[in-house]
């Protein structure tokens, strides 16, 4: 959404019902994320975002079998900063 004075922002929800669990019947615990990101421009060039991923920084298991190599786990809370400058070509 747009904001006023040059500010942006987004909100993202994801939602797994679980996978398989192996050959089934059963299936791993449902799971849902939650993300979060707002920006600013200043002038012609400048912008500057914060973003967080996974801010209720909720564990889950993702995959237990050996189709991708072994056990899997979503990542963990994430949270990054970037300063972006826009050069005239």
């Amino acid at each position: 959404m747009t904001l006023p004075w040059r500010v942006w922002g987004s909100f993202n929800v994801a939602y797994g019902s679980g996978f398989l669990n192996g050959d089934g019947p059963t299936h791993l615990p449902s799971h849902a994320t939650y993300d979060v990101s707002l920006g600013k421009s200043f002038g012609e060039n400048w912008q500057v975002r914060v973003s967080g991923l996974n801010l209720t920084n909720n564990r889950y298991l993702i995959d237990l079998t050996n189709t991708f190599g072994g056990t899997h786990y979503a990542n963990p809370r994430e949270v990054s900063v970037q300063v972006k400058y826009r050069f005239r070509f």
